[in-house]
């Protein structure tokens, strides 16, 4: 086996050392599971079903979206829908659903995270 001079074998044990400080420092500071303000990025869930007020039928391809966010949701073609809310997250823990299907009466509710929820839209 060849012999390493002296500087090869420093280069790479300096190498090293930076790749384990880089790893530490990931697991000491992790900001991919810590905002910068200290807190713990958490989601915020809602879930549920949208139905018929008067049958109790499953809604598919509801408009849901969460009142002062930029993001629409769809119900799945059973009237299921699983929302996960991102930070900022609502500092009171309730957020405000919008539902519009064609046909129905718009539906509007505040919630929280909830184990089901159903929503119940009206014909017009």
């Amino acid at each position: 086996m060849a012999k390493r001079s002296p500087a090869v074998t420093a280069a790479l044990i300096g190498a090293l050392a930076l790749i384990v400080a880089a790893v530490i420092g990931a697991i000491l500071q992790p900001s991919w599971w810590r905002s910068p303000d200290g807190t713990v990025n958490v989601n915020f869930t809602v879930a549920g079903t949208v139905v018929d007020q008067s049958t109790n039928q499953s809604i598919g391809q509801a408009l849901i979206s969460i009142v002062g966010r930029s993001e629409t949701y769809v119900t799945e073609d059973n009237g299921n829908f699983r929302i996960e809310i991102h930070r900022p997250l609502p500092s009171d823990g309730a957020v405000r659903l919008h539902v519009t299907k064609a046909g129905y009466l718009p539906y509007d509710e505040t919630t929280t995270s909830t184990e089901t929820l159903t929503v119940q839209l009206r014909r017009m």
